[in-house]
């Protein structure tokens, strides 16, 4: 294993306590940013539970900065967009999860490795929640690789130390009924510690009804809410899985001139490089190979620049009989990336804004005025003594329990918020303390 730095600019310490014949593990540091890095390889041959213990040694090492492990692990998942998942997939992913750490792997055409025998997903990239926001570009590259692991390419942008926010709004838990009963437990767990109730001594129901009690005449309503939300999210975080899904991911073409054609041709290339780059004792049969592999290569090449000018020709056609001074004559002249001027407006006074802030703030005292008090007519101050009123009618009486469970269990499992809780958790939370969450 190695990891090599062309930088100049950037300083990198190898980790000898972190570091052995299958991994290495260094400490990058721009300016006055650093990351810990490492690269590993997890044998077959042996448990991976003993190469786990390596992944914890480094999270404890860099509990205070961000942290990217690019590892062979030989275990296979679905959760990194493999095509099964086998028993050491299994004890990573349940690692991962309680751990708290992101995966990069996207979904993709490519496999990150592949022999004669068959293709798959064993290579890894791992992150911290800290690192998340600042690794972009993440891909297997189709440049040629010696071993059978394909090249993974990926960024880090300068802002290294950013703190990742709760959840993003492409990111959601993957539940089951296993994960689900222990999101549960965790649940009245956190919530007893919480709220100061002794779990040992009280039952679950008992729990919910203690914790509704709180919401009593006078309590800070805002703050038990809050409580809750941030414990919900917590126990999420360790219940379940996240996924991320593709920021970039379209379900159209990302081109116009890309085409069905060219998709099946871009994976001659890669069917062909894996025997060249396999056959190391025949030389004359690598040779022959090798001349099979660069010529479509380079047909699959050729290929993209006649669409490309192709898709081109036929934009410039089509533009210029509709309008021969529109899109190609402002394209040629650069004007294509206009920006529209908010223009002056006349004030009460009869003169005009000289800026855009002045134009903008005279549009809001406009369509937007601030609420006086001192300007109020009658009717205004009618309205004010009735909504200081309290109102109490028989349409505004309070929500039942089961009237509460109905609404939350006939409400569409749609695409999560930024918390990334599905309405499958909300209900199993709504289960677990129904009379407290009924009173929130």
């Amino acid at each position: 294993m190695a990891v090599t730095n062309k930088h100049i600019h950037v300083d990198v310490k190898l980790i000898h306590q972190l570091s052995d014949a299958d991994s290495v593990s260094v400490e990058i540091i721009v300016g006055n940013k650093k990351l810990i890095a490492a690269s590993m390889y997890f044998d077959r041959a042996r448990q991976i539970e003993d190469d786990i213990v390596k992944i914890e040694l480094i999270l404890h090492r860099s509990k205070n900065t961000g942290i990217l492990i690019a590892a062979d692990r030989n275990a296979r998942s679905t959760f990194w967009h493999d095509k099964l998942t086998n028993s050491r997939g299994r004890i990573l992913e349940e690692f991962i999860k309680s751990k708290q750490l992101f995966i990069l792997n996207k979904q993709s055409y490519s496999t990150t490795f592949r022999n004669r025998l068959g293709t798959s997903n064993i290579d890894l990239t791992i992150t911290c929640p800290r690192l998340l926001d600042s690794i972009t570009e993440w891909a297997i590259s189709d440049q040629e690789s010696v071993p059978d692991h394909s090249i993974i390419k990926y960024a880090i942008t300068p802002v290294i130390a950013k703190v990742h926010a709760a959840n993003l709004l492409n990111t959601r838990n993957i539940t089951n009924n296993k994960s689900l009963v222990t999101f549960q437990g965790t649940l009245l767990q956190v919530l007893s510690e919480n709220f100061k109730i002794n779990l040992n001594t009280t039952l679950g129901e008992d729990v919910d009804y203690l914790l509704s009690s709180e919401l009593t005449e006078g309590a800070n309503i805002e703050k038990i809410v809050t409580e809750f939300s941030e414990a919900l999210k917590m126990v999420c975080n360790n219940a379940f899985p996240t996924y991320r899904a593709l920021r970039n991911s379209t379900s159209h073409r990302s081109v116009s001139w890309w085409s069905s054609d060219l998709t099946i041709l871009r994976k001659k290339p890669n069917a062909l490089r894996r025997p060249y780059q396999s056959s190391r004792n025949n030389g004359e049969l690598r040779d022959k190979r090798k001349t099979q592999y660069f010529e479509c290569k380079a047909t699959y090449s050729a290929t993209i620049r006649r669409e490309k000018i192709r898709s081109w020709k036929e934009y410039c056609d089509v533009s210029t009989a509709k309008n021969p001074s529109g899109a190609i004559y402002k394209t040629a002249g650069g004007k294509g990336n206009t920006i529209t001027q908010i223009k002056s407006l006349r004030k009460p006074d009869g003169t005009l804004t000289v800026d855009t802030k002045e134009t903008l703030s005279l549009m809001m005292e406009t369509f937007a005025p601030r609420d006086n008090i001192e300007d109020d007519n009658e009717y205004h101050k009618n309205i004010r003594t009735l909504i200081e009123q309290s109102v109490n009618k028989t349409d505004d009486r309070e929500f039942t329990t089961p009237e509460m469970r109905s609404i939350i269990e006939n409400m569409k499992n749609r695409a999560p918020v930024e918390d990334g809780i599905t309405i499958e958790i909300y209900n199993h939370a709504f289960k677990t303390v129904p009379t407290f969450i009924t009173a929130i």
